[in-house]
């Protein structure tokens, strides 16, 4: 990115300050951005237009209003490019389209991600950063920590800047139709008692007047997102200051070029103090306004004044125009009645349309926070209250206190003295604890060791398990079959005791 080609002052700003400064670019590069879009959008327009049957024509702009990631596309190419200072034609704008739909994310864009508020600022992310996947999602991460809320409320504020144009727009229809025949239109839509051609020229008319709306506002919404991306970037990678240095870095070089210019500044800044104030005030007196060479007295300037004022031009008069009826005679006063269930019909509609909205909003919202809505449903479960650990098991007494600090050590003594039973019950008896202290299974008294072992796999790792069923098959040979196991098979498990012990501790 170059940025010493950008047009616009970088510079950090306040998110409403870099959303005014997007606006501005729409207002400055009009004449480059509003042909090339007004031909796309209306090429679109058109084209549904005659594609779609006549029973489904009321629908088409709800298919331009859903297509709105389309024109983005478009309308950040062109401005990405304004902002650059590069001109594109329309011939290069719509060659660039093929592109725009295969490598920006336009398939989620139509579809999961249709709904979100704050689409025009997720847009630089897919586009011109061209990122994909985790990237993405930290890239989009990051640049919302400070400006997501600011994208989401320029959406909402350019959604119902569309509602109050496209009303606009129906009203001044209303105020330049001197035959009320809108009027009429408008109650009888209200009422369901169309004819087939009036509801085509109607179906017609809106959707004139609503793309009208669209080609307006549009590229001030995609450009303030735009910008509002610009301001982040800059406060996040310090585009300002790089730029500064920049500047700082050319000035520098061309004084090191120009030790003439060094020469006169110096010659200039020694003779100031031998300037006279006469010769500046001389000097900024004839670039002021003009001064006449004399003065005249009170009663001349007021005659002087009068007589100026008394010219055609500055006389204050002026003519004013407005709409009157040709044949106010042949008008007679409306019925109360009809004006009544006119307004009545007219709220009702309103009413539906806003209960309607409000089921949409709620579906959007159920479906968004489905997971917590889930959550809130499940029944809550019930504690089961815990049940102390066993103090014995087999026979054996498995409390804490009963066993020696160093287990192993014991139970190696114990072996050595030949009291070969005690030393791997010792052994056991420190596994049964642990167990059923450290690592909480729940060891009933009608167990059996198999049934430990399979208790205790899901909660031990592979090692910690293999020790222990070396351990309890030790144990059941000595304790059941009355074969002592030899002194080398022992020596791991004294030592897996102490790696046991250990790992235990860290869990």
């Amino acid at each position: 990115m170059k940025l010493d080609e950008l047009t616009a002052n970088i510079r950090l700003r306040s998110p409403w300050e870099a959303v005014d400064l997007g606006f501005a670019l729409v207002q400055h590069h009009a004449r480059w951005i509003f042909p090339a879009w007004a031909l796309l959008l209306g090429s679109f327009a058109l084209i549904l237009w005659v594609l779609t049957p006549d029973a489904y024509k009321a629908y088409i702009p709800i298919v331009l209003w859903w297509f709105k990631p389309l024109y983005d596309r478009v309308l950040l190419h062109i401005l990405s490019h304004q902002m650059f200072n590069q001109r594109l034609s329309s011939a290069a704008i719509f060659s660039a389209l093929p592109a725009l739909i295969r490598q920006t994310g336009l398939l989620s864009a139509l579809t999961w991600r249709r709904l979100s508020l704050s689409r025009g600022f997720n847009l630089p992310i897919w586009q011109l950063e061209q990122l994909r996947g985790k990237p993405r999602a930290e890239r989009q991460d990051l640049l919302h920590l400070q400006a997501h809320s600011h994208a989401i409320g320029v959406t909402v504020a350019c959604v119902h800047l569309e509602y109050v144009v496209l009303a606009s727009l129906y009203v001044l229809i209303l105020l330049l139709d001197p035959t009320d025949g809108s009027w009429d239109y408008i109650m009888a839509a209200f009422t369901e008692t169309l004819d087939t051609d009036a509801q085509y020229w109607g179906n017609l008319l809106y959707l004139l007047l609503y793309g009208l709306t669209i080609l307006l506002i549009e590229p001030f919404y995609v450009a303030a997102s735009f910008s509002l991306y610009l301001n982040r970037r800059t406060q996040l990678e310090a585009w300002d200051i790089e730029l500064a240095f920049r500047n700082l870095g050319t000035r520098l070089s061309q004084l090191a070029r120009a030790p003439l210019s060094l020469l006169l500044a110096g010659l200039l800044l020694i003779s100031l103090p031998f300037m006279t104030p006469q010769t500046a005030w001389a000097n900024a007196n004839t670039k002021g306004e003009y001064l006449a060479p004399e003065r005249l007295l009170p009663q001349e300037s007021a005659a002087q004044i009068h007589e100026v004022m008394q010219r055609e031009e500055l006389v204050g008069m002026r003519t004013q125009k407005q709409w009157v009826l040709r044949n106010p005679e042949e008008e007679t006063a409306e019925d109360p009645t009809e004006i009544a269930e006119s307004l009545q019909i007219l709220f009702a509609t309103i009413t539906k349309m806003a209960l309607w909205i409000a089921v949409i909003v709620l579906l959007i919202m159920a479906f968004v926070y489905r997971k917590r809505i889930l959550a809130l449903l499940k029944p809550p479960k019930r504690k089961v209250p815990a049940t102390p650990p066993p103090d014995v098991l087999f026979g054996m007494d498995i409390r804490p206190e009963s066993l020696p600090d160093d287990i192993a050590a014991a139970s190696q003594r114990l072996w050595e003295s030949g009291q070969h039973r005690e030393a791997l019950s010792l052994l056991y008896r420190g596994a049964l604890m642990r167990l059923t202290r450290h690592d909480h299974l729940n060891v009933q008294a009608s167990h059996t060791e198999g049934d430990i072992l399979r208790l205790a796999q899901p909660h031990l790792n592979t090692e910690r398990l293999a020790w222990l069923q070396a351990t309890t098959q030790a144990w059941q040979a000595i304790a059941y079959a009355h074969r002592p196991p030899d002194t080398h098979t022992l020596i791991p498990l004294w030592a897996g005791w102490r790696t046991f012990n250990a790992i235990q501790e860290r869990v």
